[in-house]
């Protein structure tokens, strides 16, 4: 049984915190980084795309390799790349040299995400608050770093964030996995694992399911600091402000479904939140389309599609999870890695398209939110009639 010191505690929430600060600290930047660094129109959403592809190939291999090796050795390694990749972020001098650089950013920062994901239930609440919190407070700061001190400040300070718990493991923290209990690393053994779940079309449904509700979020992401900064002339600093509210819808859909899964079951909550975000993307076309009542017609069904990830996010993993949870590790990687991947393209796709307006991104998001409720309806919900 693990000690969860209050140590360990704090740092299981900073490394919970580690990939979400550096997607969303720097999002208020983009469009700054892309007006000094030129390229393209859109180039610059493709480092976050480059940030997404470095997760999800993190996630699909820190879960096997540190239950081999033990959890220190790959984390302290993951955080070494994570504080390296900052370092070249800082000192990116074209678009191309930042788009890798955020790649072994994000290689290093999913090990942060596979370590903090194997946690006791007395860690859970803190580790909870610092994710929630993260993406509230995030923008915010990364705003007004931007605007006093340039946005190269803002990977300084992922920098010094991530040379904190390096420190703080190094000097702190023991190794949590005793060689006794680890596993043999095997190729056969993790591909069989794999191809376990992608033949069970519930499974691999709701993984599709979720990942492509996730990717609606990533797209917002890669869009709305040109829609708000470029289009709606959003001061820079402000932008986090418009970011947190939607993070604030979040937090309400996820206490909501917390006090009515129970009764009615992850089936039923993931429904809920594809239909509501379905809905609000048929508005967010609407709206984008026709203009209609300028930023606010793209804030208020913004605020529904990505409050909808409060019941889907959890609902979709547990239900994935199901049928095999001596595979929960390697469903939850795959998971990870078709969300990531999915966000990844969805951030090529708003690089490509991007035109000056709100509809690329509405448009994208209505195709993912219905295709999420396609594999919901044939591959989950059908299947589950199928076995009552």
């Amino acid at each position: 049984m693990i000690n969860f010191s209050s140590g360990l505690i704090c740092l299981l929430g900073a490394l919970a915190a580690l990939g979400a600060a550096a997607i969303d600290m720097y999002l208020p930047s983009l469009p700054s980084i892309e007006s000094e660094l030129g390229g393209v129109s859109g180039s610059a959403q493709f480092t976050l795309s480059s940030f997404f592809i470095g997760l999800g190939l993190g996630q699909l291999c820190y879960g096997p390799i540190s239950d081999s090796l033990g959890r220190l050795k790959v984390l302290v390694v993951g955080l070494l790349i994570y504080c390296l990749g900052s370092l070249f972020c800082f000192f990116a001098g074209t678009m191309m040299e930042l788009i890798a650089a955020r790649f072994f950013q994000a290689l290093g920062a999913a090990a942060g995400d596979v370590f903090s994901g194997k946690k006791a239930a007395q860690a859970q609440s803190f580790i909870n608050l610092a994710f929630s919190f993260t993406p509230l407070m995030a923008p915010l700061f990364g705003g007004y770093l931007l605007i006093f001190f340039g946005w190269r400040s803002i990977f300084i300070a992922l920098l010094l964030f991530g040379i904190i718990c390096l420190l703080i493991l190094i000097l702190k923290i023991p190794e949590t996995l005793p060689k006794e209990k680890r596993n043999t690393l095997g190729l056969v053994s993790i591909v069989l694992g794999y191809r376990t779940i992608l033949r069970n079309s519930r499974s691999i449904g709701s993984i599709l399911s979720g990942a492509l509700a996730f990717s609606c979020m990533f797209t917002y992401f890669a869009a709305s600091p040109f829609i708000y900064i470029d289009l709606f002339k959003i001061p820079d600093q402000y932008y986090g402000f418009l970011f947190g509210l939607n993070v604030l819808g979040i937090i309400g859909t996820n206490l909501i479904n917390a006090r009515t899964v129970i009764k009615y079951g992850p089936l039923v909550m993931l429904r809920i939140g594809v239909s509501m975000m379905c809905v609000g993307s048929v508005v967010l076309v609407g709206a984008s389309f026709f203009d209609v009542l300028g930023i606010i017609g793209i804030i208020i069904p913004l605020f529904f599609i990505i409050g909808s990830m409060g019941f889907i996010g959890a609902n979709a993993i547990s239900i994935a999870l199901e049928p095999f949870s001596e595979l929960a590790g390697t469903t939850a990687s795959l998971f990870g890695f078709t969300q990531m991947t999915l966000g990844a393209f969805c951030g090529f796709l708003v690089g490509s398209f991007y035109d000056g307006t709100a509809v690329p991104m509405a448009v994208i998001i209505m195709i993912l939110a219905f295709t999420s409720l396609f594999f919901l309806t044939v591959l989950v919900a059908n299947n589950a009639e199928t076995e009552d």
